[in-house]
């Protein structure tokens, strides 16, 4: 498995959360008495940008591409979870200076090597090279995948109340039918963002509560640069 093929696999998936995200609009809600939406939007992003972790859930959808994400991430660097695109699960582990991805036979399909290789690797985690860390590492920041919530958002206008995994929240709806639900309670966390024209839905949720990061046990992990290597089938 060549290392180029690896980034481009990860890539693809990264490039397509983040435009799915960053056209597709979202969902909020504030305390009571309500604010008015612009004073709503700003007091969301404000809280976003001062947390110091969040959990994503959801399907994006993007040029006929859709990605389930679910996804722990850390401000301070680092993030787990599973992605799924072309239903292909990639899982991850970035631990804050060394990224782990799991080997399923799915994913090494995907990447056309030997299936002799699965006997080797599947069910076990391949830990990247560092620049093969820092490639990765930076698409899945915390201030990236968050982008879409805290740049510049359409005008919302106020649409009602709901209640999102449990949670009081004021719904935002804009224009082109992108929506944001936002904490009715509390701080104004975005708890769900749907985006327009179908383009997706992410759930927001243990926002600064994201459990420590912890690297898979050493017996789980095979380093691929002791490998000499992989070869496309």
């Amino acid at each position: 498995m060549h290392a180029r093929a690896r980034r481009a696999g990860i890539g693809l998936l990264a490039g397509a959360i983040l435009a799915a995200v960053l056209t597709g609009g979202g969902s909020l809600a504030s305390s009571a008495p309500p604010s008015s939406p612009a004073t709503t939007v700003a007091q969301m992003k404000a809280a976003v940008n001062a947390a110091s972790s969040v959990h994503l859930d959801g399907v994006l959808h993007n040029s006929g591409r859709s990605v389930a994400l679910d996804m722990g991430l850390l401000r301070s660097g680092g993030f787990a979870g599973t992605i799924v695109g072309n239903g292909v699960p990639l899982t991850l582990i970035d631990t804050g200076g060394k990224v782990y991805i799991k080997a399923t036979p799915a994913f090494l399909r995907e990447l056309k090597v030997s299936s002799a290789v699965c006997s080797l690797m599947c069910g076990k985690y391949v830990e990247l090279t560092s620049a093969q860390t820092r490639a990765v590492a930076g698409n899945f920041t915390m201030r990236n995948l968050l982008a879409s919530l805290t740049g510049t958002l359409p005008e919302f206008a106020d649409a009602g109340t709901t209640t999102v995994n449990g949670r009081p929240a004021r719904v935002l709806r804009a224009s082109d039918g992108s929506m944001l639900d936002v904490a009715a309670i509390g701080t104004p966390y975005p708890l769900r963002a749907i985006g327009k024209a179908h383009s997706g839905r992410l759930d927001f949720t243990q926002w600064n509560s994201v459990p420590r990061l912890v690297a898979p046990p050493a017996s789980q992990v095979i380093n691929i640069s002791s490998l000499g290597g992989l070869r496309p089938a």
